[in-house]
């Protein structure tokens, strides 16, 4: 009687350990990448988030012939006084400036998602649309930076014809330092 043993495939043990260290190389490399990519699409959400409220603004300026104010805010009902645009911002129509109980929030602005800062340029605590769509005052700029450096910086340059632009130096073409 004659045996006859079935050749088994399979794989030597250096050929094992090759394989589960090109696996492992691989899976930290993608880990990696992805951590940069899920920060670049918040970091981007968040941007044009701020540029449709800036857009919001102006149109809502020239719709209605009355005065659009932007300013951060933490509580979603009174501006803040400061250039930190990270726990959020309401946009109202005012006469003043300032917003009151009478004057209705047009759109609120979530705070901005964990590791992302905004911050405003020349002092900007507050954007005021005219009712000819002009943002009045200095050009300003508002800075996006990631905290964790996992995102690109980006800025927003605010003309005073109230067009925002997005770039990723600064207005004045020098490069961002968060």
């Amino acid at each position: 009687m004659l045996l006859v043993y079935a050749r088994q495939h399979g794989l030597t043990l250096p050929e094992l350990l090759i394989s589960l260290a090109v696996i492992s190389t691989l899976s930290v490399t993608g880990i990696s990448h992805l951590k940069h990519s899920i920060q670049e699409n918040r970091m981007a959400s968040e941007v044009n988030q701020f540029v449709t409220a800036l857009h919001l603004a102006r149109s809502e300026a020239v719709k209605h012939g009355e005065r659009i104010v932007l300013c951060p805010s933490k509580n979603g009902s009174s501006c803040g006084n400061s250039q930190d645009w990270i726990h959020g911002w309401i946009l109202f129509a005012s006469d003043d400036r300032e917003h009151d109980e009478h004057e209705t929030v047009l759109q609120e602005g979530n705070p901005l998602t964990s590791g992302i800062g905004l911050h405003s340029s020349n002092h900007r605590k507050r954007i005021v649309y005219q009712q000819d769509g002009t943002s009045g005052g200095s050009n300003s700029s508002f800075t996006f930076c990631d905290t964790r450096k996992l995102a690109k910086s980006r800025v927003i340059c605010l003309s005073n014809s109230g067009r925002p632009r997005l770039t990723l130096r600064r207005c004045n073409g020098e490069p961002i330092d968060c």
